[in-house]
């Protein structure tokens, strides 16, 4: 018989937002199976990296979601599966320089926005360099790879923190990031817009070597993505302390939880949903439908087109909904009928319910 996946979908969804209600952001178990693996796995690989840190006296702080499970859970989220942490310019270029001596180097210019190929990339250069820890700069962090193709690499990401003048304030800031996103959204090549940020650094005063107030640099995803409420001072971040995450000790900032709290609002309460191997599910849905547009050429630059609309233009107040036009877009051309809408919609709300209840205490 013909499943009814709108009205499965229905059920399973006041089920899942039933039994959500009921747990507690500090009182959660690990991940098991797969993903815990992966957990361990990139955990040992951040291991050898911060090691590399330390040795070169470049000090790092966690943030996003590695500080918040640093916080909240001792180690990583449970459906989480990346490693991020932050680092001040200075240090930030150095470690760069030692990138470019020591590691493969992907270059920038191999991946577009929309061409979507980051994913087919970095699995062309984890073939042709198997277990070799592979660095790639972004518009938006560096990031340091190793494994032998996409599907079992590791990755931790690094992200710039900058000094800014005294004078300026947060709303002037926000502004600012405005222009500063619209240009970028003109642009579509990685090396491009890396030379642009590197250009506005260098040219414009509001960049210091030094002050008591620190924010996200241009080339930080977040200056996108989140909300501007207040710059970090200096005391903030430092001195940095140790704290446990796993089973080892990384550095922290000095006031963590005002960090965190600066980044996301109620961080140690469950969020308003959970996206389960968020980064692993976007490096597979990346190679799996770039790979079926190539077939149709129409496609292809039609999904090119929509990209740059969406991505033009975006305001502060709306960025989330460009995040949200785009997933939509995507829907619409690749799974047409009703039924395979809803019966994605349910394997997924399907497999975060029974994830929940493996770590509910």
């Amino acid at each position: 018989m013909k499943q009814d996946y709108k009205k499965l979908y229905k059920q399973v969804i006041k089920e899942y937002k039933d039994f959500y209600a009921t747990l507690e952001a500090t009182k959660l178990n690990q991940a098991t199976g797969v993903l815990r693996e992966y957990q361990l796995n990139t955990l040992n690989f951040c291991k050898k990296i911060i090691k590399q840190l330390d040795e070169l006296n470049l000090p790092y702080f966690p943030i996003g979601g590695t500080l918040i499970g640093a916080l909240r859970h001792g180690g990583f989220i449970p459906w989480d599966d990346d490693f991020d942490i932050g680092m001040m310019r200075k240090d930030y270029e150095t470690f760069l320089k030692y990138c470019e001596q020591n590691y493969v180097c992907i270059a920038p210019e191999e991946i577009s926005f929309s061409k979507n190929n980051r994913s087919l990339v970095w699995n062309k250069y984890l073939e042709m360099h198997p277990k070799q820890i592979i660095y790639s700069q972004t518009p938006h962090h560096t990031q340091i790879i190793y494994g032998t193709n996409i599907d079992d690499c590791v990755n931790i990401d690094i992200f710039a923190h900058d000094y800014y003048k005294e004078d300026i304030t947060i709303e002037w800031y926000r502004e600012y990031i405005n222009k500063i996103n619209k240009e970028k959204h003109c642009k579509d090549n990685f090396k491009t817009i890396i030379e642009y940020f590197e250009k506005e650094r260098k040219t414009n005063p509001i960049f210091v070597d030094q002050s008591s107030r620190i924010y996200y640099g241009l080339d930080n995803i977040d200056n996108y993505i989140l909300r501007h409420k207040n710059f970090f001072s200096y005391d903030t971040i430092f001195p940095l302390k140790k704290a446990k995450f796993e089973d080892i000790e990384i550095s922290i900032q000095n006031n963590a939880l005002e960090y965190a709290e600066l980044q996301y609002s109620n961080c140690m309460s469950m969020p308003s949903d959970i996206e389960i191997s968020p980064h692993l599910n976007l490096r597979k849905e990346n190679t799996e439908k770039y790979n079926h547009i190539t077939g149709n050429k129409f496609k292809e630059l039609l999904y090119q087109l929509v990209f740059k609309i969406c991505m033009r233009n975006v305001s502060d107040e709306n960025i989330n909904y460009k995040s949200m036009v785009i997933r939509e877009f995507k829907e619409r051309l690749y799974l047409k009928k009703e039924q395979e809408v809803f019966k994605k919609l349910y394997e997924t709300t399907k497999q975060k319910l029974d994830f929940l209840k493996t770590i509910k205490p």
